[in-house]
């Protein structure tokens, strides 16, 4: 795993991008603290990133599962 500081990431994002995509994370530091990650994504990953990592979509899972907890759902195999 590479460690890179924003300078680094500046001066060589090519060059850290090749390694991501060849498998190797990257993580980037700020100041000496750690403060993203770069790792791999591919075409067929990038629609379960999205769905994952959009606040919408989120919302939207927090309200179903508050709905659910409350009794609030009916099962599947039921019509209204």
């Amino acid at each position: 795993m590479k460690v890179a500081n924003t300078v680094e990431l500046k001066n060589k994002t090519n060059e850290l991008l090749r390694r991501v995509m060849k498998g190797e994370p990257v993580i980037i530091t700020f100041r000496g603290k750690p403060a993203a990650s770069i790792t791999p994504l591919t075409e067929d990953d990038l629609e379960d990133f999205v769905l994952e990592h959009s606040p919408k979509i989120r919302k939207m899972i927090a309200e179903a599962e508050a709905d659910r907890k409350a009794g609030r759902v009916m099962p599947s195999n039921q019509t209204a």
